[in-house]
């Protein structure tokens, strides 16, 4: 069981009050190339000032939620080292910042109206790719959502190259539906794609971007990371994902979520990695 929410709110960033993303990109436009290509690559999406906001409530969150996290919900590059974090999950259910975030109407409804149907926030989580880390496998959001009615939105929160590790992805390839995904040993990223034909390492689209970028991508796009070759430079991002509201009601889908999430702790707990 989950210990009680300990939420915070500091009024930095005002995100309730931030530009509806309406204002900020051509629905239609990006529609268009979502349903076609599988991603989108909204360049300039948030201004510095709303990253800086963003990332100053990180520092605070850090600082403030982290320390008392259980662990599942908080991983680290160095187990005994606070400041080396990799990734936090569910911080909207921690902390009133950051669901405020997901409800801010710069980011929600922006998926439904990609996806076309009625959606809600569902997770926001923060991914920070140590130097030295390497690649991320070929996979497809939707083997872990258990199935394709929401969107993952990316947000760069620092500039994004092949140096330190940037995204790259296969356009088209969510037409193909969910594909066979092998278990892996890799801490964040359990499953890769049983087979990476080269003809879809060929077609890979890097998404090499500056801060302030915002991706988003179907559940079935497949995507992959290269390693972070930087001696010295993270790769810090924020996760949005939004689901169709009918999955909330989803009850076989709810607890096919409930093993998993138990399934995977156990597995984590027994390799010494949480």
């Amino acid at each position: 069981m989950e210990p009680p929410l300990k939420k915070v709110k500091t009024g930095i960033g005002l995100v309730s009050a931030w530009p509806k993303f309406s204002e900020r990109v051509d629905e239609n436009e990006e529609k268009e190339f979502f349903l076609d290509e599988g991603y989108v690559k909204l360049i300039d999406f948030l201004s510095p000032d709303e990253v800086g906001a963003i990332r100053s409530e990180l520092d605070r969150y850090q600082k403030e939620v982290v320390p008392d996290l259980p662990p599942k919900r908080a991983f680290f590059e160095k187990k005994d080292d606070a400041s080396s974090v990799i990734r936090l999950e569910r911080m909207a259910d921690f902390d009133d910042y950051f669901k405020d975030l997901s409800e801010s109407p710069a980011f929600n409804g922006l998926a439904d109206i990609l996806l076309g149907v009625d959606c809600e926030p569902n997770n926001v989580q923060f991914f920070s790719k140590p130097p030295g880390a390497k690649d991320t496998p070929p996979h497809q959001d939707g083997i872990y959502f258990m199935h394709d009615k929401g969107i993952t939105f990316w947000l760069a929160l620092d500039d994004v190259d092949a140096e330190n590790g940037a995204m790259s992805y296969i356009p088209k390839s969510h037409k193909l539906g969910e594909l066979k995904h092998n278990k892996t040993d890799q801490l964040g990223f359990s499953k890769a794609l049983d087979e990476f034909p080269e003809s879809m390492k060929k077609d890979a689209v890097m998404m090499e971007v500056k801060k302030g970028t915002l991706l988003g991508h179907h559940p079935y796009t497949v995507h992959i990371a290269g390693p972070n070759k930087s001696k010295v430079r993270w790769r810090p991002a924020l996760g949005l994902t939004y689901w169709a509201k009918s999955c909330r009601d989803d009850e076989e889908l709810q607890e096919k979520h409930r093993n998993y999430e138990k399934k995977l702790m156990k597995e984590l707990k027994e390799a010494g990695k949480i």
